[in-house]
């Protein structure tokens, strides 16, 4: 008897390994010592997890090339992505550092954490809660800054390459004071209490400097 499941299964990932086989071609990349290794690992990943976007796939094989040491061919595939090619330098300096990735893969990929230019700020990483996902645990207001402090930890880790230097711009407070009735003056403590994070994450990785942060909801 055929198993139609496993033979499901094996086409579907013959489907992704022949998606990412042509962008690694379209790209002049196909023929990188980890290509195939790279390409079959991706192939399974994705099956895994249905219904990725692009972006999200664009920022795995960058991530599984920096890995390697080939972050020329990392810069390919950002430059490439129309999300990521305005910010592929941004990028690269993230997805090269020494750092658990799977830590904020779930950030990137919901577009929760990325890149951003100010004209007043230049380059700067936002963290966008009104596409963090919290349980009803992470909302309740006794808990409310230790998750901060959490994702404020993971977040850190974006400034690794530059030890310290740069801005994190916070958006979604709204969604934040909608919560737990958020008053404006707990607002200013809890950015507060984000830059005291930053500031122990850059002395505990031996930084000279720390990230500043920058609200931007209006």
């Amino acid at each position: 008897m055929i198993d139609t499941h496993q033979s499901r299964r094996l086409a579907e990932r013959r489907l992704w390994s022949g998606h990412v086989q042509r962008l690694f071609q379209t790209l002049g990349i196909s023929n990188r010592t980890s290509a195939q290794d790279i390409t079959e690992s991706l192939a399974v990943f994705c099956q895994q997890h249905a219904n990725m976007p692009e972006r999200t796939l664009s920022l795995l094989m960058a991530r599984s090339f920096c890995v390697t040491g080939d972050a020329e061919a990392a810069g390919r595939i950002l430059r490439h992505d129309q999300t990521h090619r305005a910010h592929a330098d941004s990028w690269l300096e993230v997805l090269s550092a020494g750092y658990p990735f799977p830590e904020l893969y779930p950030l990137f990929s919901a577009r929760a954490l990325r890149p951003q230019n100010l004209t007043s700020a230049g380059t700067l990483w936002v963290l966008d809660f009104d596409h963090v996902q919290l349980t009803a645990a992470d909302r309740h207001e006794l808990i409310l800054f230790q998750t901060v402090r959490v994702l404020t930890e993971k977040v850190s880790n974006v400034w690794k390459k530059t030890e310290g230097r740069g801005t994190l711009g916070v958006k979604g407070f709204k969604r934040l004071a909608g919560f737990i009735r958020l008053r404006r003056a707990q607002s200013s403590r809890l950015l507060d209490y984000m830059n005291d994070v930053l500031a122990c994450r850059a002395e505990k990785n031996g930084w000279s400097t720390a990230p500043s942060v920058l609200l931007l909801d209006l």
